[in-house]
């Protein structure tokens, strides 16, 4: 039985029972159900399907492993790419429009895409930011103490997020449970996208001697990421964020529980308990992996007894993105309370749901630590509010639903008319959070400018034109930025661009593709490779490509290359 405040906030979200609906009123509501439907299955397959890693960076296989282009194309009719703008709309789209906003779509295309961000809540640069003052909401300047290492928590958090085998590969040794892979090329590479191109990018460019360890729990699908770089004197531990295709992350995000842990006692800067009440699931899960994090941060492993920690003077940084944003406060959590001989400077958290009670807060004030997190977040994504509701109050909704379907789909399209989030959780550090723009209409705790699609889409972390890779080229990020050199052109272009001439140099390190029958074919067939490149056509009809930063002309093989090119 829900409570009397449960009650209320149900209330809130669903309206009262809608009379009978009229014919045409039914029809609009059908058209909208299916594109509804339509929108949590584009989500769903994108999330539910496996697929396999394919070695391309063009926009057919992307769209096959991105499972909302082919729902975009279902819905509007279009053939072409959702993110290039299209005036006019299809008269598919404008039906479409008509049955979800009740009127029929007029005006310019700007005001029809606006009408109905079911259809599609990315904002077109062409149509300017006045139509979702919410999509561009963000902190003025950063003035955290921490913001020079959001960069690299943002580098090492994408990273983290790419799969092993983006990596050359190297020899792998054990490491007490845990597994380091040298790295030939010494960069902390990651996958990134702008719209649906995707290119494996470099992306902490200054620092060019990463030493990677992998500390995981592969039964439980928890992995860390660990970097240290002795030339600038910074070490890393980044936890992965939730796996679409992970029933076991899925099932750690969903254990809302909360469970009592005992911090200690805390400081004298604020009152405060020594109790904080924490989500169960990410706890628990922390554990399978947290005590392989001190053992690598403090040098215990492979009974070297402590010599290979992580010196007093370099900087020690945990980052994470979403469920790993979750683990990497809580892990700050547990250093301090644990009294671990080397604490991190920095807790950088990128799309941080709420993960405790107002108490785990009042502790870290209590002990002067907020100056160490910084939460960045986009307003519109929807992880960043969650959790919304409690238990038994979701059960209320449930039921609801499946009672009155009608209304409740009208208010996937167009969103409840108010959300009272749940005042059991609350976020470390309020002070803490920098906003950065998503360029995506999505939820918010207000509900202004509702999307359900959208709400997902700007929790994503790899795409520079929504979420938090848009947010963070976008802000004061990148001139805060005390480590890496993250900006704007590392990321994909918006088509595959030549960016240095190869014709008079031998690049080594490249891989004979025997399909690269001319240097046109050769040029392609690197751009599609998202691993490639650089590429070469040689005057014996062969083509080399991969990547290579060791070009010299003072080779015999010079002078036989007829073409090549460096691209992005």
């Amino acid at each position: 039985m829900a409570s009397g405040s449960d009650a209320s906030d149900t209330e809130a979200f669903l309206p009262a029972r809608p009379p009978r609906l009229a014919p045409t009123s039914y029809c609009r509501t059908v058209l909208a159900l299916s594109l509804a439907l339509l929108t949590l299955l584009s989500v769903v397959g994108r999330y539910a399907v496996p697929s396999k890693v394919v070695a391309t960076g063009s926009s057919n296989s992307l769209s096959q492993k991105f499972k909302l282009l082919d729902a975009w194309r279902l819905i509007s009719g279009a053939q072409s790419d959702p993110f290039n703008f299209r005036c006019p709309m299809t008269v598919f789209q404008r039906m479409a429009a008509a049955a979800l906003v009740g009127q029929k779509a007029e005006g310019d295309c700007c005001r029809s895409y606006d009408a109905v961000p079911m259809l599609w809540p990315y904002q077109f640069p062409e149509c300017g930011r006045h139509w979702c003052p919410s999509c561009w909401r963000s902190s003025e300047n950063m003035s955290l103490p921490s913001g020079g290492f959001a960069a690299l928590g943002y580098a090492a958090s994408l990273a983290v997020s790419s799969p092993k085998a983006l990596q050359p590969k190297g020899t792998e040794r054990r490491l007490d449970i845990t597994r380091h892979a040298g790295i030939n090329s010494k960069k902390m590479l990651g996958r990134a996208k702008r719209g649906f191109r995707e290119r494996v990018v470099d992306l902490c460019p200054r620092i060019s001697d990463w030493e990677e360890y992998y500390l995981n729990d592969d039964a439980e699908n928890v992995h860390a990421r660990v970097y240290k770089s002795a030339h600038a004197e910074v070490a890393v531990v980044s936890f992965r964020g939730t796996q679409a295709t992970s029933a076991q992350n899925w099932e750690i995000d969903s254990d809302i529980a909360m469970l009592p842990v005992e911090l200690g006692a805390p400081g004298p800067h604020k009152t405060a308990s020594s109790v904080a009440n924490v989500h169960e699931g990410f706890f628990l899960e922390l554990q399978r992996v947290l005590p392989h994090v001190r053992k690598w941060v403090e040098g215990y492993i492979e009974g070297t007894q402590g010599l290979f920690g992580i010196p007093s003077y370099w900087k020690l940084v945990f980052t994470g993105h979403s469920l790993g944003a979750s683990l990497a406060i809580l892990a700050a959590t547990l250093a301090e309370a644990e009294g671990w001989s080397r604490t991190p400077d920095a807790v950088i958290a990128f799309g941080a749901p709420r993960l405790a009670d107002k108490a785990l807060s009042d502790w870290w004030e209590s002990r002067n630590l907020c100056g160490k997190l910084l939460r960045v977040a986009v307003h519109n994504d929807v992880i960043t509010w969650m959790p919304f509701v409690e238990p038994l109050q979701l059960m209320d909704i449930v039921t609801y639903c499946f009672e009155n379907v009608m209304s409740c789909i009208g208010q996937l399209a167009n969103g409840p008319k108010e959300l009272h989030p749940s005042d059991r959780w609350a976020h470390v550090c309020p002070k803490s959070e920098f906003l950065v723009p998503g360029s995506m209409k999505g939820i918010n705790s207000q509900m202004e400018d509702f999307s359900l699609l959208g709400g997902v889409l700007a929790h994503l972390i790899g795409n520079t034109l929504f979420g938090y890779a848009f947010g963070v080229v976008n802000s004061d990020i990148p001139q805060k930025d005390a480590y890496c050199g993250l900006r704007r052109d590392l990321f994909p272009a918006p088509n595959c661009t030549s960016t240095e001439e190869l014709n008079d140099v031998v690049c080594f390190g490249l891989s004979h593709d025997p399909n690269g029958t001319s240097a046109k074919a050769c040029n392609k067939n690197c751009c599609d490779d998202e691993y490639c490149s650089v590429w070469q056509f040689m005057r014996n009809g062969q083509c080399w490509r991969g990547r290579s930063h060791q070009c010299t002309s003072f080779h015999p093989y010079a002078a036989e290359v007829v073409e090549g090119k460096r691209v992005h």
